[in-house]
């Protein structure tokens, strides 16, 4: 888990709640999270970011792990983004738009089987969510 200054963490459990929301209005997937240090919701003793389900199923579809551009590194790739890319459904790294490359690069280099998403903040400090 990345230890984040406040800014930083604050503007990672603003992609999450953002994210959560938008994923819920699908009303295909059960959303769970997991924000700042909350442990809410596990897959064996992991808490990702965001874990969505199908209704009325416990099996994991979507795994999400939200960075913020100082935690696109190798250290979390070790320790999570590699577990989290084994536990089963479909692993999204959403990661600051600037940070895209880098994140791939990191994960190439490591053998992490990871699907993209990015966020940006524009000048009215709204976050928009993309995924690939």
């Amino acid at each position: 888990m990345a230890y984040r200054n406040y800014l930083e963490q604050n503007i990672h459990d603003r992609v999450i709640q953002i994210a959560a929301e938008n994923l819920r209005r699908n009303n295909n997937y059960y959303v769970y999270t997991n924000p700042g240090t909350h442990h809410n919701t596990n897959i064996g003793n992991l808490y990702p970011d965001l874990i969505l389900t199908p209704p009325n199923s416990n099996n994991v579809q979507f795994i999400i792990e939200i960075e913020t551009a100082d935690s696109v590194n190798a250290n979390e790739a070790l320790s999570q983004w590699k577990a989290y890319s084994n536990l089963g459904g479909t692993f999204y790294l959403l990661v600051p738009q600037v940070s895209r490359i880098l994140a791939e690069n990191i994960c190439r280099q490591y053998g992490i089987q990871v699907k993209f998403g990015t966020w940006t903040i524009n000048y009215l400090n709204q976050i928009t969510i993309t995924y690939e």
